[in-house]
Formats: structure tokens, C-alpha cells, sequence
């Protein structure tokens, strides 16, 4: 008959699969969005705390449209905008035009 004991070898794999797996799942990759702007009907800019592939001082930006297209590119804090550098375009955006998100506003992140 089966004992639990000679089971043990081939759960405790199993198990430690299962928990790094829940693990993983639960993670967020993707950058965390700290400020929205909404640059027209159709097109919403998202800006980031991330450095990933962005020059220092600058941080990861997305550009979003309502047609599923994302753009990825960079940004930076300049006098009173936002400059924002993506592939095919640049532009400076007023801070004001942007609201924090519930993260900017766990963190006490603020564009001033």
C-alpha cells in the first residue's frame, strides 16, 4: 500500500512549484503608473516610476490609445512640464495637466 511517507518525495516538488508559481503570479512586472494625463479624447499619457532602457534622469512613459496601440518612451520633470520623448514624437506637457494615481498617492509621490 501507499504510505505518505514514500509520496513526500514527489509533493514537496510539487508543492514548491505551486507556491513560486502563486508567487510569480502575483507580482507586477510592468512599471508602476504614478500620473495620468488625458492629451485628448483618445490618447491617455502614463508616467512611471521605471528606468528601464531610459537615460538617468529620465523615467519610462506610455502613451495609450483607445485603439489598443501603446507607444513606450521616456520622460522628464523640466521648469513646469513634462518632457515627454517618444519614438516619433516629442512634447511638453504642463504638470497640471496631470492626476496622481491611488499609487502616487500611497507613496506621497507628487510632480511639484
Amino acid at each position: 500500500m501507499f504510505k505518505l511517507d514514500s509520496l513526500k518525495w514527489w509533493l514537496d516538488p510539487v508543492f514548491a512549484a505551486v507556491v513560486c508559481g502563486t508567487c510569480l503570479a502575483g507580482c507586477d512586472l510592468a512599471p508602476s503608473v504614478l500620473f495620468v494625463a488625458d492629451g485628448s479624447p483618445v490618447r491617455l499619457l502614463q508616467l512611471t516610476d521605471a528606468h528601464d532602457g531610459c537615460p538617468a534622469p529620465r523615467r519610462v512613459c506610455f502613451l495609450s490609445t483607445w485603439d489598443g496601440e501603446t507607444t513606450r518612451g521616456c520622460w522628464v520633470r523640466e521648469a513646469g512640464s513634462v518632457r515627454v520623448s517618444l519614438p516619433h514624437e516629442e512634447q511638453s506637457v504642463p504638470v497640471a495637466n496631470f492626476r496622481p494615481t491611488a499609487y502616487a498617492e500611497l507613496r506621497r509621490v507628487s510632480l511639484d
